[in-house]
């Protein structure tokens, strides 16, 4: 519906133009808290931010398992990523599979606005959340792998090249994910997706391989929220360490993180509060002055 939205304003225009508005519009409206840290982004990386967003946007979509996940287990998932594999490898596929977030990805690989790995990383990231995460170690790498690269990956396009910056920025990231998690974690487990490792599983008295809608059971959510904000917390990178006001740039989604994971499970359909909304626009406009 998005791509048809978009697609509809302009039937003649660039290729290119008409996939990173569609990219624009999913980030605003699938992922807005994303979207709000990256509109104090210079506008060249801003547009090129979204695109980042509604990538992982569409690779989401892979770790919620159908209705057959019983019988087919996360096939149709895995060729979901697969074929995004081969979009990132051979960016010029994007071409004949007609579709707006590919084309805007091939775009950034073909100008050299991001590395191909970078976006392997994130790929894989959702593969292994797909198969499930065995333990909290590799769950915390995961996360550095995944939502954590998103953000490198923007430090990097701001021109950011210090290893320590870019480490505290995964960190950043990974923490913004967990905070999410942590907020929305009733709605995920009833979609189907199991993002948290069989350790928390087997820790609260179910077997490794049970459905993700039996963490919502008895007192299962209140154990299984105080661990994920304690996994959230230990990501967040030490306040101050970072001086470049370029990482400080791309590390904005911690400042919702460090919010996030002070409290819980948030009331489905609950919209982000004006503080939160403030804390961002503060340290976004902070760090974006010349």
């Amino acid at each position: 519906m998005l791509h048809k939205e978009v697609n509809a304003v302009s039937t003649e225009g660039d290729a290119s133009a008409v996939a990173r508005a569609t990219c624009a519009e999913i980030a605003r409206q699938r992922d807005p808290d994303r979207h709000l840290c990256a509109m104090f982004l210079p506008p060249e990386v801003r547009a090129a931010a979204f695109v980042l967003i509604a990538f992982n946007y569409e690779l989401s979509r892979a770790t919620v398992l159908p209705v057959s996940a019983p019988v087919t287990g996360p096939m149709a998932g895995l060729i979901r990523l697969q074929w995004w594999r081969d979009i990132i490898t051979a960016p010029d596929r994007a071409t004949q599979a007609r579709h707006d977030v590919a084309t805007a990805v091939a775009a950034l690989l073909r100008d050299g606005r991001v590395a191909a790995e970078s976006l392997l990383s994130v790929v894989d990231a959702r593969e292994t959340e797909l198969c499930r995460v065995p333990d909290w170690a590799a769950w915390r790498q995961m996360m550095l792998d995944g939502p954590g690269m998103m953000q490198r990956m923007v430090a990097q396009m701001l021109g950011e090249d210090d290893g320590p910056a870019l480490d505290a920025v995964a960190q950043a990231g990974a923490a913004f994910a967990a905070g999410g998690l942590l907020r929305h974690l009733p709605e995920v487990l009833r979609s189907g997706r199991m993002p948290l490792p069989q350790e928390m599983l087997t820790a609260v008295g179910l077997d490794p391989d049970a459905e993700p809608s039996a963490l919502s059971e008895g007192d299962r959510p209140e154990r299984v929220t105080a661990r994920l904000r304690q996994e959230g917390q230990s990501l967040l990178p030490v306040p101050g360490a970072v001086r470049s006001r370029s990482a400080r740039l791309a590390m904005l989604p911690g400042v919702l993180a460090a919010r996030d994971l002070r409290r819980g499970p948030m009331m489905a359909g609950a919209v982000r509060g004006i503080g939160d909304r403030l804390a961002v626009a503060a340290a976004g406009l902070m760090n974006g002055r010349a």
